[in-house]
C-alpha cells in the first residue's frame, strides 16, 4: 500500500509514522522518493527522505552523518566533498570515486595542500574521475625547432606541445606525464608566480593561451597538489605531477569521468550546474632564465 502524500507544484508532502514530510523540488532524492511513492514502505521513504540514512544506505556505509556532518573513516569531510556527495547521489551516479578521491587526498602529506584543493574544487566545480583524480586544463605551446631532450627525459620534435613558461622544458603530449620533485614546488599560495607544475580551470587558461597555443585536459592525482594560490582567486593549482590525458575539444561539464578520459562519453552532453562564472583578467607574468634557478612555472 502505497504511503499518503499530496504534491503541489512540484513540491511533496508526505505522511510516515503519524509525521509530515516536506520534500522540495530540489531535495537531492527527489526523483527517487517520487518513483517510490506508490511502491515503497514508510521505512523505505524515510531512508529516501532523510540525508542521513540516505547517505549511509549510498555509501555502504562507508560515509556517516552526525548531527548534518559528513564524516569519512572517522573525519569530518570538507562541505565541497559533501555537495559533491549530495550531487553524486541526486544523478544516480556511484559513490565510489568519492571515496577514492578522498583516499588518494588522504595521501597528500601536507595537511594545508589537502586544504588548499578543497578551495580549487568548490570554486570552480572541476570533475573527478572513477579513480579518484581530477581534472583541469592547462595552456601549452607548440615547439618548433630542432628536437631535443626535456626534463624528464622525453625527446621534443617540431610540432610537439610544451609548456609556456619554462623554456619549454617540459613536453606535454598526450599521455605525457610530466613531473618535478616536491621540493621544487613552491607551497606558500601567498605568493602567486612561483615554482611548480601549473593546471588550472578553464577561463584562468583561456586567460593565459594566446592564438598560437593549445589547451589539453590534464588528469591530477590529489596527491601531487602542493599549493592552491591566492592570486587567481583559487583558479589554478601548483602540482608535482599530472597526465595530459586529451587535447582539449569542449568544457569538462559533467561531474564524474572514466578513469581514463575520453571525450567520446560525453559527446553533445552539457551540464549548466558546470559553468565557471568567475572572471580573470590578469596579464601573464614575464620569465626569463637565471641559468639553473630560474622560476618553474608550467
Amino acid at each position: 500500500m502505497s504511503v499518503p502524500f499530496m504534491i503541489v507544484d512540484g513540491n511533496l508532502t508526505v505522511v510516515l509514522k503519524n509525521k509530515s514530510y516536506q520534500v522540495l523540488k530540489d531535495h537531492f532524492n527527489y526523483k527517487s522518493i517520487v518513483e517510490a511513492l506508490h511502491t515503497a514502505d514508510e521505512d523505505t521513504m524515510l531512508n529516501l527522505i532523510d540525508v542521513q540514512s540516505a547517505v549511509a544506505s549510498f555509501s555502504d556505509g562507508s560515509v556517516e552523518v552526525k548531527n548534518g556532518v559528513v564524516f569519512y573513516d572517522g573525519e569530518e569531510v570538507h562541505s565541497t566533498i559533501t555537495k559533491r556527495l549530495l550531487d553524486f547521489m541526486k544523478n544516480g551516479l556511484p559513490f565510489q570515486p568519492l571515496v577514492n578521491f578522498l583516499k588518494n587526498l588522504m595521501q597528500n602529506p601536507s595537511m594545508q595542500s589537502q586544504r588548499e584543493l578543497y578551495d580549487f574544487l568548490e570554486h570552480e566545480n572541476l570533475p573527478i574521475t572513477e579513480d579518484g583524480y581530477f581534472l583541469a586544463y592547462k595552456a601549452v605551446s607548440v615547439y618548433h625547432g630542432e628536437s631535443f631532450v626535456d626534463k624528464n627525459g622525453k625527446t621534443v620534435n617540431d610540432g610537439d606541445f610544451v609548456d609556456k613558461y619554462t623554456l619549454r622544458s617540459y613536453r606535454n603530449n598526450v599521455g605525457d606525464c610530466p613531473s618535478m620533485s616536491r621540493s621544487r614546488v613552491d607551497d606558500n599560495r601567498s605568493v602567486g608566480c612561483s615554482g611548480g607544475l601549473h593546471v588550472g580551470s578553464l577561463k584562468y587558461v583561456e586567460g593565459h593561451a594566446n592564438s598560437c597555443d593549445k589547451i589539453v585536459i590534464v588528469k591530477v592525482n590529489p596527491q601531487d597538489v602542493v599549493s592552491v594560490p591566492l592570486d587567481e582567486n583559487c583558479q589554478k593549482v601548483r602540482v608535482t605531477n599530472y597526465e595530459v590525458a586529451a587535447e582539449y575539444q569542449g568544457a569538462l561539464n559533467r561531474p564524474l569521468y572514466s578513469e581514463k578520459f575520453s571525450y567520446d562519453e560525453d559527446e553533445d552532453e552539457e551540464d549548466p550546474d558546470y559553468e565557471d562564472e568567475d572572471e580573470q583578467d590578469e596579464e601573464d607574468p614575464d620569465w626569463e632564465d637565471d641559468n639553473e634557478n630560474y622560476r618553474v612555472w608550467v
